[in-house]
């Protein structure tokens, strides 16, 4: 019978043991860092694929917000607000102590001023020194028209009495009229956006309306009525 030799009392080589367990844990611990730094740094690639995507979004979110500002204020709102802050500008920068007046629903534009300071006294002549006004109102107006119809009307005081059918054609403040007209025709703006009227009073004064064609009701004289 052969004796099989005791493992137990077999002899050890001392430490081998140790070392292969200290390496097998260096390693692991190696392999476990290296994993913790691939996944918590970031590279350049990376980083720019997180700030493109994040800047992609927000410019897509901002746009939107933008296509919905526009359409809310948008189309005529939008449109008639600068025609009236052009209006206002032209007008007031011409005669400073002009008075302006939009009314509630927002859709029409007033002016009122002095005849004073539109004719000379007893004049039907237009000052020179208005031409300016008259030329920049009329473009505002006619870039305005091409957005949505818009009209104006031009009122004159005519003293404490309308003048008759006979006495219109001699009377000062329908030349006056004519004169207003004139000067904006020149400018280029048609005939069928500018409608004229006359009332009596004392204030002297000369009113210029800027509305919305189909929003207006109480015009002078409408398209195709009878005079």
């Amino acid at each position: 019978m052969i004796e099989q030799p005791d493992i137990e009392t077999g002899q050890r080589k001392q430490g081998s043991s140790t070392a292969i367990i200290y390496v097998s844990l260096y390693f692991l611990l190696l392999a476990f860092f290296i994993y913790l730094h691939s996944i918590s740094a970031p590279t350049e690639e990376k980083v720019k694929q997180v700030i493109g995507s994040i800047d992609f979004a927000f410019k897509g979110i901002q746009q939107q917000e933008n296509m919905v500002k526009a359409k809310e204020l948008g189309g005529d709102e939008m449109g008639l607000a600068a025609f009236h802050a052009q209006l206002k500008r032209v007008y007031e920068t011409a005669i400073p102590l002009i008075e302006s007046e939009v009314n509630q629903k927002g859709d029409e534009l007033q002016f009122v001023l002095p005849t004073s300071q539109l004719f000379a006294p007893a004049s039907p002549v237009l000052r020179e020194t208005r031409n300016e006004l008259f030329e920049d109102a009329s473009r505002i107006l006619i870039r305005r028209s091409s957005v949505a119809p818009t009209d104006m009307e031009i009122l004159i005081d005519a003293g404490e009495r309308l003048p008759s059918a006979q006495q219109v054609e001699s009377n000062i403040d329908a030349m006056r009229l004519t004169a207003l007209v004139n000067s904006f025709l020149k400018s280029g703006v048609p005939a069928r956006n500018i409608f004229v009227g006359m009332k009596s009073g004392k204030e002297d004064k000369i009113r210029f309306r800027f509305y919305i064609r189909e929003r207006r009701e109480n015009q002078f004289r409408k398209e195709g009525a009878d005079l």
